[in-house]
């Protein structure tokens, strides 16, 4: 859920101790997804990351099946942040009493609103039922409609950390 920034996501990932996710060879969807509206209704957005998601895992010698050794699934957030920053500045006061210049300390307030998204990656293994990997994205967006070459990018840059070739 990351876009629209000049500057590229933080990625971060996470594998169970004594994992080597070479051994998997098939994968599929957890159903319903973390991304999909209640009742398992697919969203274009979980549609996307499907797409994005089979690209990677085909290009990690994966295939699709419908007894996989590894179920995938997704988690996205939006949150409204608020960034405040003070800076001091020094003004220079001329006094009237006093022929001479001092300096007073004067303080500069910003305050910024902007909205942070995350696209987290769970990859699970359903013969032992528990997560065996994760990764996320996250950074500042400026809009909630990912195109098709944005998603492929991030999952891209995560599924880099977490499962290298």
């Amino acid at each position: 859920l990351l876009s629209a920034c000049a500057s590229g996501p933080t990625i971060v990932a996470n594998t169970s101790p004594g994992i080597d996710l070479t051994t998997f060879e098939t994968y599929n969807f957890f159903q319903p997804l973390g991304t999909d509206r209640t009742g398992g209704v697919r969203t274009p957005l979980s549609s996307r990351l499907v797409s994005s998601m089979n690209r990677a895992m085909i290009s990690r010698g994966l295939s699709l099946s419908d007894t996989p050794d590894l179920l995938i699934d997704f988690a996205v957030s939006a949150e409204d942040r608020i960034d405040v920053r003070t800076t001091p500045t020094h003004t220079v006061h001329r006094s009237h009493w006093n022929r001479g210049f001092s300096t007073w300390p004067t303080y500069n307030t910003t305050v910024r609103q902007y909205t942070e998204g995350t696209l987290i990656i769970d990859l699970i293994d359903p013969a032992e039922n528990r997560l065996v990997a994760e990764g996320a994205a996250q950074r500042r967006i400026n809009n909630t409609n990912f195109t098709q070459q944005e998603l492929d990018e991030i999952v891209s840059k995560i599924m880099a950390e977490v499962m290298p070739r």
